[in-house]
């Protein structure tokens, strides 16, 4: 079978199912390991059994077992680099990457000449990195997680992407001894009552301990701003990825501990990233 044969035959399928058709030429990119110019060219080129065989069981597997693009693939684009994913890590999502956006635009003409960060909940390290390779400021970045496992893959994505960046095992500040210009976090925030609206394919594939929390899924938001004054610099920033309906709760807490809370909208006009800044 050519390729082009197989891409037309895996859309077929894709669309009977009413999945997005898009998926086949993923796949079958992943498959051959080619970049867009040389996968375009050899359209018709014979695709090898073996290799056929591989890519319609992956189709297969995504129709019937819903098994979500990063998890066939073992990884996920995150602001134009490739992160290894599985089982262990939350997939990146599109959000997140506009937090790096904020992150970068207010640090875009900074006096300081060194940044120390410490990126909490780090998962599969994608935060953390990003921004060791997109902020022009010298940076020293910390990266923690409770999860021995997701901290496997975080390592492997920065050895693989070539990054300093420095992981702890920690569950929040509690093996954390430093101080830091910037903390941000994007923490498990999905309330458990919720558990029953959260799509399957997302259910089966993501860690709970990374999607889930109590306290109607301020747990974390907590714990990290009543301990933040003592690892947050006294000119420090917090920045967080919130729930587009944890505006009024994340503020108050906030205020609480006398902090100011500014909210960002998405691009979707959600809220979604918290920054929080000490009250002068």
């Amino acid at each position: 079978m050519k390729r082009r044969q197989a891409l037309e035959k895996a859309c077929f399928l894709l669309r009977e199912q009413a999945k997005e058709e898009s998926i086949a030429k993923f796949l079958l990119q992943y498959i051959l390991d080619e970049n867009s110019g040389k996968f375009n060219y050899n359209m018709d080129a014979e695709l090898e059994k073996e290799l056929e065989n591989k890519y319609f069981g992956l189709i297969e597997e995504h129709i019937e077992k819903d098994t979500p693009l990063s998890h066939l693939a073992g990884f996920e684009y995150f602001y134009n680099r490739k992160f290894k994913v599985n089982k262990n890590v939350l997939s990146p999502r599109m959000e997140t990457e506009e937090l790096i956006y904020k992150i970068l635009d207010d640090f875009k003409y900074c006096d300081k000449k060194y940044l120390k960060i410490l990126d909490l909940c780090t998962g599969s390290g994608i935060i953390g990195i990003t921004l060791e390779k997109e902020l022009k400021i010298a940076t020293s970045i910390t990266a923690s997680d409770i999860s021995k496992e997701a901290l496997q893959v975080a390592r492997r994505n920065a050895e693989l992407l070539q990054s300093s960046v420095h992981f702890i095992e920690s569950n929040l500040f509690e093996n954390i001894e430093d101080k830091f210009d910037v903390i941000v976090s994007n923490p498990p925030y999905i309330p458990y009552e919720d558990m029953s609206t959260i799509k399957k394919n997302v259910l089966d594939y993501d860690p709970h301990l990374a999607l889930f929390a109590k306290e109607e899924g301020m747990f974390f938001y907590k714990r990290i701003i009543e301990s933040a004054d003592k690892y947050l610099e006294e000119d420090g920033i917090i920045y967080f990825e919130i729930g587009y309906n944890q505006r009024e709760k994340i503020q108050d807490i906030a205020n609480n501990h006398k902090f100011i809370c500014q909210i960002i909208k998405d691009i979707n006009s959600k809220d979604r990233i918290a920054i929080l800044s000490k009250e002068k």
